[in-house]
């Protein structure tokens, strides 16, 4: 398979009798172990290029093993979303499934008739998930071709240069706008397609992989009490070994996420709005359903381990939560009208109720576990039930789970601020 989010790869699971992606993660662990699904990542440690075997694994190993072993990665992601485990996975299955897409080119092209060749790049990129196809001989009128010639390829090039300017591809026009974005006065367009050369074609797609990647894993996040077992978690463990080895130097620069002190600037709107005080009708929910459940996570646990994962699991003792998180929550409700604390003052027993040390306002590290620590609830939660705090933003795209949108904001600042010091560093 040339894309594992791909029509033909939905196709090909349908066909075995797989029409649910719960059911495709019920399989792997039977299926493949998880040193083969590694092997996925681990060539980067001393490659700069997948080896063959990945290259060609549909076809050595089979497309069901390709297609397993790659999602078995997505399973482990869930584990801790927008860490570096994922640039990981982004980038070395990116790296195989481009160099797959050329060598599959490269051999189609080899076809000297050039109706049959557009027949073998549109069987071909009908495995995309993006809406491209190939342009055939006599597509372009010469007329237009002169002109490209003069404007798009210009003369000073080479002939293979010229080669690889030519407009080989079209992409849909919605597709050229979620992923190449560029100034549509640049291009040849014809009922509704972007025209583009290979190297476009190949950057679109790889955008288009990259946020799948981050869109797949948004949604199996929602469904990890579900999918969540000891192989991913084994999984996620190694992905772990594997990411700090590849971005040693990086992450002794800008750190990971891991518990650290809250960044409010990163925060989603729903928090935003908790934190600046609700009316009432809206102050137990805002406060100590959302507030209480994100602010703790994210300080102190934001990649939970398991399902039942305790306050004393993350933390030695209560002075985080006393002198960093419940100041915060209190003088959130005390923004509220009325002043939450003032008007329930038994609403602080139930914040210590949702951090999971049952109904108690004089908790010890102890009771940590004498009731559930309640997960942040998902955005289609939040809409439902409070709707007055939910006013996306640009950044909540994709998003499904308010400590999800933290964690990736968190990881992409970071990810800047090692970028912008090792291009300071360089210079």
């Amino acid at each position: 398979m040339l894309d594992p989010f791909g029509e033909a790869t939905r196709e090909y699971l349908e066909k075995l009798g797989v029409e649910k992606v719960d059911e495709l993660f019920m399989i792997i662990p039977i299926r493949v172990d998880t040193d083969t699904v590694t092997q996925r990542v681990a060539w980067i440690l001393n490659n700069a290029e997948p080896p063959k075997e990945l290259v060609e694994l549909d076809r050595i190993q089979g497309e069901l093993t390709d297609i397993l072993t790659f999602y078995a990665l997505l399973g482990a992601l869930i584990v801790s979303p927008y860490g570096i485990e994922m640039e990981l996975v982004k980038y070395t299955n990116m790296k195989i499934y481009t160099a797959r897409f050329k060598e599959r080119l490269g051999e189609i092209n080899k076809e000297i008739e050039s109706s049959k060749q557009t027949e073998l790049l549109n069987s071909l990129l009908n495995q995309l998930s993006i809406k491209v196809k190939a342009v055939s001989k006599d597509e372009i009128p010469q007329r237009d071709k002169v002109i490209l010639e003069k404007t798009l390829w210009q003369k000073q090039f080479e002939k293979e240069d010229i080669e690889e300017k030519k407009l080989k591809f079209k992409i849909h026009m919605s597709d050229f706008f979620k992923f190449i974005g560029d100034d549509l006065k640049k291009y040849y367009i014809k009922r509704g397609y972007v025209y583009i050369q290979e190297g476009m074609l190949i950057e679109a797609w790889q955008r288009s992989f990259e946020l799948h990647v981050e869109r797949a894993v948004n949604k199996l996040y929602e469904k990890r009490d579900i999918i969540l077992q000891n192989y991913y978690m084994e999984l996620n463990t190694k992905l772990k070994e594997i990411a700090r080895e590849y971005f040693k130097e990086r992450l002794e620069r800008m750190g990971s996420a891991e518990a650290q002190p809250l960044r409010f600037e990163l925060f989603p709107p729903c928090v935003k709005i908790a934190l600046g005080g609700v009316p009432a009708g809206l102050r137990n929910y805002a406060i100590t359903v959302l507030l209480t459940s994100f602010l703790s996570y994210a300080r102190l646990c934001p990649n939970p381990p398991r399902r039942d994962v305790r306050v004393r699991d993350c933390v030695q003792d209560l002075s985080v939560i006393e002198k960093e998180i419940f100041p915060i929550i209190i003088e959130a409700g005390n923004r509220c009208s009325p002043p939450l604390f003032e008007d329930q003052p038994h609403e602080i027993k139930n914040i210590w109720y949702h951090l999971g040390f049952g109904l108690t306002d004089k908790p010890t590290l102890e009771d940590s576990g004498n009731s559930t620590w309640y997960f942040p609830p998902n955005c289609s939660k939040i809409r439902a039930n409070a709707p007055q705090l939910c006013k996306p933003d640009r950044h909540c795209r994709n998003i499904k789970n308010p400590l999800t949108y933290y964690l990736r904001r968190l990881y992409l600042e970071n990810r800047k601020k090692g970028e912008r010091e090792e291009g300071g560093g360089s210079g």
